[in-house]
């Protein structure tokens, strides 16, 4: 064990006596392992946030006509939605439906082309919209009086009226060429991301989204009555609920809805979005890291020909050896250490460089990013480096140790 220690000594007082060549000798091993990890950290980054949508998803779940069994769909009324609101238990935060058209709202500043969701009053917390930051959401009552009201959110409100203080304004709403004057009720918030992606919109000559939500009913004054709806969504603070919430709302709506058949209601199949898209990332995320991780065979080629090159150059040094009794395996030994340790060495500056590419990435959310550095990338890559001296560095250290003592000392 002492020889062998000995032997990583004069492995280190030799890379550091030609510093200079070692240092780029390991840059091939820098730039691989750095890319890898870095790499593979954002594939990472990119799968954690899949995850965290299913997640959301998951805190709402479907209740959906089964169009196997019923032939009109639109057969969940109003009544049954208050109904389920009544019925199911405290861990169910809302049950809401909706329905979506093309519109146009008209304000002083101009028309707009509009979507137009006509929507019970537990839309307000529906998955992916944004909380209020003015008024107060449309009411039962509303519903029961057809009340000419809407909800908009602040883009919407910049966009109509130019401004966001717009509580008890009117705009008119049209729709197949039904018009309607509708009161502003209530303001919702617009997501720092909504107003970016809307910039970019503008940027490219796109519409601008102008968003309304009204009361179902309303839609008789549109001349299209709404008298019924596909599905009903419920939301469950917490997303172990969801199943058994939807089983129960199930069970009342196919009692509710007998004649129409012995299973007219189903739950709908959410969509798995890290099952659908994991694998994908996995697999793109892989081969970018193989393509990335040929420049270590680039650098593993390098740690060959400087070896090559200090063989020759030490060719002496060799003879004069094993003149004096040092075995093939020692020779062997202080080779395949110097490129293990020029490899090693490198692998660790790539991982570092690696994990504050990441942490940088993370920090300054680039593209909306945030990598996560993967533990097993680093221990691939650490193991990948060593191996890349092992693997390169056998053929110059069997060829030092091949050189006979009497030809290594006649060429010098």
């Amino acid at each position: 064990m002492e020889q062998f220690f000995e032997y990583i000594k004069m492995a280190v007082d030799n890379i550091w006596t030609n510093k200079g060549r070692s240092f780029l000798t390991m840059l091939g091993i820098i730039i691989g392992i750095t890319s890898v990890v870095t790499i593979v950290s954002i594939g990472n980054g990119l799968k954690d946030d899949v995850m965290e949508a299913a997640n959301a998803q998951g805190n709402t779940v479907v209740v959906q006509t089964n169009t196997e069994e019923v032939t009109d769909t639109e057969v969940i009324t109003g009544d049954d939605i208050a109904f389920l609101k009544s019925s199911l238990d405290s861990s169910v935060k809302a049950v809401y439906a909706n329905i979506s058209f093309s519109g146009k709202a008209v304000t002083r500043k101009g028309a707009y082309d509009a979507y137009v969701t006509f929507a019970t009053p537990d839309y307000e917390h529906a998955q992916y919209t944004s909380a209020l930051t003015k008024g107060s959401y449309f009411t039962d009552n509303d519903i029961s009086n057809s009340a000419s009201v809407c909800i908009i959110d602040e883009l919407t409100a910049l966009y109509l009226f130019g401004n966001t203080d717009v509580l008890g304004m009117t705009l008119e709403l049209s729709i197949d060429n039904y018009f309607q004057t509708l009161s502003i009720i209530g303001i919702r918030e617009t997501a720092d991301e909504m107003l970016e992606a809307e910039k970019q919109y503008q940027a490219m000559g796109l519409p601008e989204s102008i968003s309304v939500e009204i009361p179902y009913t309303l839609s008789n004054a549109f001349g299209n009555p709404i008298d019924g709806f596909f599905s009903v969504s419920l939301a469950v603070y917490d997303k172990d609920d969801a199943s058994r919430a939807a089983r129960t709302a199930v069970q009342i709506l196919n009692s509710r809805h007998k004649p129409l058949g012995d299973e007219p209601f189903i739950q709908q199949k959410a969509i798995d979005l890290t099952d659908m898209f994991g694998p994908i990332m996995d697999g793109v995320t892989a081969f970018i890291a193989m393509v990335a991780a040929i420049s270590l065979v680039v650098g593993g080629i390098g740690v060959m020909n400087i070896m090559l090159v200090s063989v020759t150059e030490r060719t002496r040094e060799i003879g004069i050896r094993k003149a004096l009794g040092a075995k093939t395996i020692s020779i062997t030994t202080q080779f395949l250490c110097e490129s293990v340790i020029i490899s090693g060495l490198g692998g660790v500056i790539g991982i570092l460089l690696g994990a504050g590419l990441t942490a940088l990435i993370s920090f300054l959310e680039i593209g909306g990013i945030k990598a996560s550095l993967s533990l097993p990338a680093v221990i691939v890559a650490t193991i990948f480096s060593c191996g890349v001296g092992v693997i390169f560095g056998i053929y110059p250290a069997r060829k030092a140790a091949a050189l006979s003592p009497i030809d290594a000392l006649r060429r010098m």
